[in-house]
């Protein structure tokens, strides 16, 4: 996830206990306990599990195999449960199997599965509760969807760690022979020495803003995820054109969006998935060699992805998602994938797409998932898939 965006308030319909259905918010009382009303200001998604900062504390839930829930133990829960500790939060960050969170001093701690370093502890052991990542200054932003995580520090430089066999940590480096696992950075390591102010983690690729716009990413490129460059692997940060400047990007699988200083939004790479249909593009091409504008909107600020579906937020405060919807992680009240962006929601803060999964925050601090449900990823108490935004019903620990 990117740089959090607060909640305005507090609505009367939240308090209520709602579930949002389009523009519509609707009394749903069995799925919402309006004792446990509380403000959402960020939230994420991972492979099968998400978390959510409320009132100032982290909750996840989902699946807990490798204790990437910071419970300390391996139950999967269906209801959101606050990590272990008393810490107040700023932002959460979902992976593959493993979570991270920024707190309000700018520490990043980090959880759950380690075996590719993950967790920047010099070691691969898994943990079950979060452990402080050491970082030479304080964070401001965070990024992690699959096994690898970046920071963005105070002084705009760049660390990641974890997962570096294509070259998505940006050092440099060789490629590993033999073990895979030989360049994975189990400690922080500085990428570049450029100044940034925009991070985001795809699976095998990396991708950053400097702060003067220009848009650059690193690793795999065999389905052009780095853009127009012939390269199937780059291990260093090059830049992506057209220039820019950009505002936001975002990286995913096999693919990546962002948004120009425009507000014009693009995408790039492959559409992951058997046909076009269910890719997140945002077009019918099977694969874009570099970047290509999605519609002709111009009034984008913000664009998630991850595997199969992406999603994106206009100046308007709405919700607009395209891909794969066969799981109903588009919102859209039935299963039918789209290729082109569809609106789904308005008073939006806050966006999390996992691989078969969103969720959401609205300006009245609701938390809201929709989609696959198989081991409580949605956080509505039960495992029934859902195509509509459904409020989260967070337990009792």
């Amino acid at each position: 996830m990117r740089a959090l965006i607060f909640a305005a308030m507090i609505g009367s319909c939240y308090l209520a206990g709602c579930v949002q259905r389009g523009d519509v918010l609707t009394r749903d009382s069995d799925k919402h306990d309006a004792s446990m009303a509380t403000l959402g200001t960020d939230v994420s998604c991972g492979d099968a599990h998400a978390g959510a900062i409320i009132d100032g504390t982290a909750y996840f839930w989902g699946q807990n195999d490798q204790g990437q829930l910071g419970l300390g133990n391996t139950q999967n829960q269906a209801r959101p449960l606050p990590i272990l500790g008393s810490k107040a939060w700023r932002q959460v960050a979902s992976g593959s199997e493993h979570s991270c969170g920024l707190d309000t001093s700018g520490q990043v701690y980090c959880w759950g599965d380690n075996s590719r370093g993950q967790l920047a502890q010099n070691d691969r052991d898994s943990r079950l509760t979060p452990f402080a990542v050491p970082l030479p200054q304080p964070a401001t932003q965070l990024s992690t969807k699959f096994n690898h995580t970046c920071a963005l520090l105070i002084n705009a430089a760049l660390y990641c760690w974890g997962q570096n066999d294509e070259g998505q940590l940006g050092q440099s480096d060789q490629p590993p022979a033999g073990d895979t696992t030989a360049n994975d950075a189990l400690n922080p390591v500085r990428v570049g020495t450029a100044n940034w102010r925009v991070v985001d983690t795809g699976q095998g690729h990396t991708c950053a803003i400097s702060l003067d716009g220009s848009l650059f990413c690193w690793g795999r490129n065999s389905d052009h995820e780095l853009g127009a460059d012939s390269r199937i692997q780059v291990r260093e940060p090059i830049q992506v054109l057209p220039a820019g400047p950009w505002l936001d990007v975002a990286g995913g699988q096999n693919h990546t969006c962002g948004i120009m200083q425009d507000f014009t939004l693009w995408c790039w790479g492959a559409n992951t998935g058997t046909d076009a249909n269910g890719g997140p593009l945002g077009h019918a091409a099977l694969q874009l060699a570099s970047p290509t504008q999605v519609g002709t909107a111009a009034d984008w600020t913000r664009v998630h992805t991850n595997t199969f579906h992406s999603c994106a937020l206009n100046q308007s405060a709405e919700m607009w998602c395209w891909g794969r919807n066969a799981e109903g992680q588009l919102g859209t009240s039935d299963v039918d994938s789209r290729t082109t962006p569809v609106r789904v929601a308005s008073n939006i803060t806050a966006v999390g797409t996992g691989r078969f999964m969103t969720c959401a925050v609205n300006r009245a601090g609701i938390v809201a998932c929709t989609g696959a449900n198989d081991v409580g990823e949605l956080g509505t108490g039960d495992t029934d898939r859902r195509n509509v935004l459904t409020p989260v019903s967070p337990g009792v620990p």
